[in-house]
């Protein structure tokens, strides 16, 4: 009897996964780049980012249900929609929306091979991959909120000396800080990676999948409140000593795993009960390279590269830049150009490729004015960014109306001079984040320079205030705007 050489459905559709995979890091390498970053640092967070990357592949491999053929147009438009996104989440440089995208992107790849409905069967272990993607970092600050109540609370049974003051934990010989990484952040993302697959795999009473979920995320907050405490207990009985007091990230998969064994002991006895169980491993799908697969596979690499693609063609300019002009408006020429650097002055733009310096005095009053600019912006070397600083001391300021435009301004904190900045993309003039980043994002395909100017300009002597001292830089200060970056 002949053997049947058909080649296997789930094999033909991981085949489809990868190309597609393949050929969408080729368009947006940074991004999986990123991702790749985030998943390879041990004991942080999302480091079990391809672990759940393989059982997202394990369930898919596992339960066949959604993989029937029927080719769907729709992947088409859906993945048009997430070139064009992604290069508005580059033109204003957000890295989440961009690795938000990926799964998206495996959506689509489903929709080519088995269509929407039957996509749908697999959208659980698709979704999954959001728990390795950074959108539950919000959950860090209460996490680690309910850990220190709890810690504290057990501490206090036992009678233990220690002085508590917020996330701190003071004892006789030093110091222990519940810090954002005690949350446990990332032993409930794992904890709730196996109670999804798990239930997702070997459940179907609603249920019982609720239950599963809900157990293993309460097992990852006690096993995380156990082993921050145990650490303390080490730290106190040990006088501080102990190597765990400071290494301690395999101690708490020590315990989670020996939780684990006990949750998944429990599971085998609740799969008794689910009566709505039933074996897919006679489900072998059907998928075969046909015509209609092939082109509307084709056909929605191509959609989804064209925006990337063609913003890349048009920025290609950008990086040969190897020098700009500034031109400064009349009130601000009898400024010089002087040697040193902006920092020099507290005033620190992380990344800019140029930075102008400028002095002198105007209206008997000393100014000193920076321009910094960029020829590209990515990730942490960005126009828009937390640890960009205006000035010594500056950390935040106030928006001000003048005339012409509204302005940043902040008082050093000797009160001898006012620091005065805005940001110029192309010849569009901003102050503020999201409108700066939505100025980056119209014009996206034409590249503009993007730059921070920034404006120190002294008081008589001791300023007044902002508000006073207003009327006497007015001048100075709306030609701040007016400045050209080329």
């Amino acid at each position: 009897m002949e053997k049947d050489r058909k080649f296997p459905p789930i094999m033909l559709a991981f085949l489809l996964f990868s190309v597609f995979g393949a050929v969408s890091y080729l368009i947006i390498p940074d991004t999986f780049l990123s991702m790749h970053t985030l998943w390879s640092q041990n004991n942080q967070t999302y480091s079990h980012g391809y672990i759940l990357l393989a059982f997202v592949g394990y369930a898919l491999f596992v339960d066949k249900r959604w993989l029937f053929q029927h080719p769907s147009f729709l992947a088409i438009p859906l993945a048009l929609s997430v070139g064009i996104v992604w290069v508005a989440s580059d033109a204003v440089q957000v890295r989440l929306i961009q690795q938000m995208l990926l799964p998206v992107l495996v959506f689509a790849a489903m929709l080519v091979m088995v269509g929407l409905k039957n996509s749908l069967k697999a959208l659980i272990p698709v979704l999954a991959l959001y728990l390795a993607i950074p959108v539950s970092d919000f959950l860090i600050t209460p996490l680690q909120d309910l850990t220190s109540f709890v810690v504290t609370y057990l501490l206090k049974l036992q009678g233990i000396t220690a002085y508590i003051e917020g996330y701190d934990i003071h004892l006789p010989y030093g110091i222990m800080r519940i810090s954002g990484g005690c949350a446990g952040l990332n032993y409930l993302l794992a904890g709730v990676c196996i109670g999804i697959f798990y239930s997702y795999l070997n459940l179907r009473k609603t249920s019982l999948k609720i239950w599963a979920i809900t157990l293993i995320v309460i097992i990852a907050l006690v096993g995380n409140w156990i082993r921050v405490w145990w650490l303390i207990l080490i730290g106190y009985y040990s006088e501080m000593e102990s190597s765990l007091v400071h290494e301690h990230g395999f101690f708490g998969w020590v315990i989670f795993a020996f939780l684990a064994v006990g949750y998944f002991i429990y599971m085998r006895k609740l799969e008794a009960k689910d009566t709505e169980f039933e074996s897919t491993d006679h489900i072998k799908g059907e998928l075969k390279p046909t015509v209609k697969l092939v082109a509307i596979f084709t056909l929605t690499l191509i959609s989804f590269a064209a925006a990337p693609l063609y913003v890349r063609s048009q920025n290609t300019h950008s990086n040969d830049i190897q020098s700009l002009t500034v031109q400064l408006p009349q009130k601000l020429s009898s400024l010089n150009e002087v040697d040193g650097e902006p920092g020099d002055y507290g005033i620190n733009i992380e990344g800019a490729d140029f930075a102008y310096l400028y002095q002198g005095t105007i209206d008997g009053l000393n100014v000193t004015l920076a321009v910094l600019a960029f020829k590209e912006q990515k990730q942490g070397k960005e126009l828009i960014y937390f640890a960009n600083r205006f000035g010594d001391g500056i950390r935040r300021g106030t928006t001000m109306a003048f005339d012409s435009h509204r302005i940043n301004a902040a008082m050093f904190p000797n009160e001898t001079a006012i620091s005065y900045w805005g940001y110029k993309v192309g010849d569009t003039f901003t102050t503020g984040g999201l409108e700066t980043k939505l100025s980056q994002l119209k014009q996206v395909f034409s590249s503009p320079i993007a730059s921070a100017v920034v404006l120190h300009v002294s008081c008589e002597r001791y300023c007044n205030g902002l508000k006073v001292e207003k009327q006497r830089h007015s001048d100075i200060v709306q030609a701040l705007a007016r400045i050209e970056v080329k």
